[in-house]
């Protein structure tokens, strides 16, 4: 597994440095739906929201964001569950 600052390996504290509504609209096209980058503790603020108001609202505070994001060889995974971790795992 690589560690915090081997090369190859990009940090982001999404909470600091936000991503900005292009990268969040590029990365739910590679997920298949922005409402799959929304954090399961928001899901209730994100009801009735679609298209570029959700990615506004995404993009208005990075605790909206399920976290981590984490992208290996192309895929991305969200989140820390049981099955995201272990297909993280298998890909590192």
């Amino acid at each position: 597994m690589r560690k915090r600052g081997e090369s190859g390996v990009k940090l982001r504290h999404l909470l600091k440095e936000k991503l900005s509504r292009a990268e969040i609209e590029a990365l739910a096209k590679r997920v298949g739906d922005a409402q799959l980058l929304v954090a399961p503790k928001r899901r209730a603020e994100a009801e009735g929201l679609s298209g570029g108001k959700l990615l506004d609202w995404l993009a208005a505070d990075g605790g909206n964001l399920r976290r981590p994001i984490v992208i290996v060889d192309g895929k991305v995974t969200l989140g820390f569950n049981a099955a995201a971790q272990a297909e993280l795992e298998e890909r590192v």
